[in-house]
């Protein structure tokens, strides 16, 4: 387990470190913007790039190309490989262009028709700016699909730090060239997510050029790209209906109120969290070795692996779900509760995390869940559990978000997400038959709710001394340093193989 453990932490470091300027740069917005107009707009913007990069980039285009670039690979070369990603990378190319200039257009539409609301106006010009980015981010999800499969996990994880640190530079400067301007300090946040998408496409592609790749144009065919199709278009399918239940999402926040996107937004930002930083990281080693693995017809190991995979999710996504309910209100007050963003507002946002992180676990699984299917070229399953999903998404938002708002929004996200997950599981058990992973699970379950308990204890303790900001600092800063360390160690008495693995792994690294 050490060996795929070294990847992940590499993966994490890199991921740990954008994550904390992601806060950064989420805390400058928060402080200069608060949870205004301007900022719901400069918020509904960046999801539709994002969408596309999830849909083409990180989604479709990578779960189909990483089995067929690793199967070319080990059966015909490097050389084949690196032929197959050129013909990837015209015809990708290509498709985005195209994409981004027809976006492009229908965002200065929309921002010269006659809509009332200012945050819709907004959106639509930051829109039309940040369209470009969906270009960008798509390349560099290629070229890092590549590098996985070539074994190297944490140069692609480099670009979102670099970003970051570009968002948060442009937010400085705008706030200095405008300092009394929202919608113009709006704009230049926009321009810094183009900047930053040119480093994170730049980057893994000058890497992957170390690694023997010379791009040449070629619009060739070959059997790589039948395969490739095989599986990308009914992976399209299910990314496309999972990308648009999350762009209703927003639509719906938009019709709510001002503060409803960026409530929605910070949810999405403490759940990431994990989510990205571990267990995306878990999915993004194992696939390769899943891909790997059954392109090499190895049964019983391609299911060993996947159920270490599995159990890796459970053993981050479940302590960090405990916690993260436990001390939301003191996470959200010590990250953003700075500048015009106040305590109200931390009031306002604490339901909708509560209710966002309920469904962590549910997202992990199903992140994970989705690999393995993808690893055994099975697109089309995970396409119709995410029909069921999106369909219950939609009844549940429209049940929840009049008499619970924005919180309701998540609650639904959360909800369609656990049904997503028990179907997932439940046709992976078909195919593999039972993981025999139940008793190391109970003991993630156990661990992490003797944990919450230690750690509750201790803020209840201290509130008896201090209080407002100080106490949640002293969250922050300590006691839940304390809980991750106390985990380990509830772990290491109930005897889980986990215990010792993450520690392992790390002297092994060094």
């Amino acid at each position: 387990m050490a060996g795929p453990l070294k990847n992940i932490i590499k993966i994490s470091s890199a991921t740990v470190g954008s994550r904390a300027l992601g806060f950064a740069r989420d805390a400058a917005t928060m402080a200069f913007l608060g949870l205004s107009a301007v900022n719901a707009a400069y918020t509904f913007a960046f999801t539709l790039p994002n969408l596309f990069r999830r849909l083409l980039g990180e989604g479709a285009l990578s779960s189909a190309m990483i089995p067929i670039f690793a199967q070319t690979l080990e059966k015909s070369g490097e050389k084949a490989a690196f032929d197959f990603l050129n013909k990837v990378l015209t015809r990708a190319a290509i498709l985005l262009a195209v994409l981004t200039l027809a976006g492009m257009a229908a965002a200065f539409a929309a921002a010269r028709s006659d809509m009332q609301t200012q945050r819709f106006l907004l959106g639509a010009g930051y829109s039309a700016v940040l369209m470009p980015y969906m270009f960008l981010i798509c390349l560099a999800a290629v070229f890092g699909s590549a590098l996985n499969v070539l074994g190297s996990f944490g140069v692609p994880s480099v670009g979102p730090m670099l970003l970051n640190i570009s968002i948060i530079c442009g937010i400085f400067l705008g706030a200095r060239a405008f300092p009394s301007d929202e919608i113009a300090l709006g704009y230049c946040m926009c321009a810094a997510w183009l900047v930053g998408g040119a480093l994170q496409m730049l980057i893994p592609a000058a890497w992957t050029y170390r690694k023997g790749w010379r791009f040449k144009f070629d619009l060739g065919k070959s059997p790589e790209l039948g395969e490739l199709y095989a599986l990308f278009l009914p992976a399209l399918a299910g990314a496309a209906i999972i990308q648009v239940n999350i762009f209703v999402s927003k639509m719906l926040a938009m019709l709510l109120n001002d503060a409803a996107i960026p409530a929605l937004y910070l949810a999405s930002r403490l759940l990431e969290f994990p989510l990205g930083v571990f267990t995306i990281a878990i999915a993004t080693v194992f696939f390769p070795r899943l891909s790997a693995l059954k392109a090499s017809e190895n049964a019983p190991e391609h299911k060993r692996e996947y159920a270490k995979g599995f159990l890796m999710t459970l053993a981050v996504a479940v302590p960090a779900t405990f916690g993260l309910i436990a001390f939301a209100p003191d996470i959200l007050a010590v990250l953003f509760q700075w500048g015009v963003f106040n305590a109200r507002d931390v009031e306002i946002c604490t339901p909708v995390v509560i209710a966002a992180v309920a469904g962590l676990p549910f997202f992990s699984i199903a992140t994970f869940a989705t690999r393995g299917f993808h690893s055994a070229k099975d697109t089309k399953t995970p396409v119709k559990i995410s029909a069921c999903s999106f369909a219950a998404n939609i009844a549940l938002s429209l049940a929840l978000m009049h008499p619970f708002g924005a919180a309701g929004l998540a609650a639904a996200n959360a909800g369609a997400a656990a049904l997503q997950a028990h179907m997932l599981s439940s046709g992976l058990r078909k195919k593999f038959g039972a993981l025999g992973i139940s008793k190391e699970a109970f003991k993630i379950f156990a661990a992490s709710s003797a944990m919450t308990a230690a750690a509750v204890a201790a803020r209840c303790i201290a509130a008896g001394f201090l209080d407002g900001k100080a106490l949640s600092l002293l969250s922050c800063a300590a006691i839940i340093p304390a809980a991750a360390a106390a985990y380990f160690a509830f772990l290491k008495l109930f005897k889980s193989k986990l215990a010792n693995a993450v520690p392992a792994a790390i002297m092994k690294k060094r």
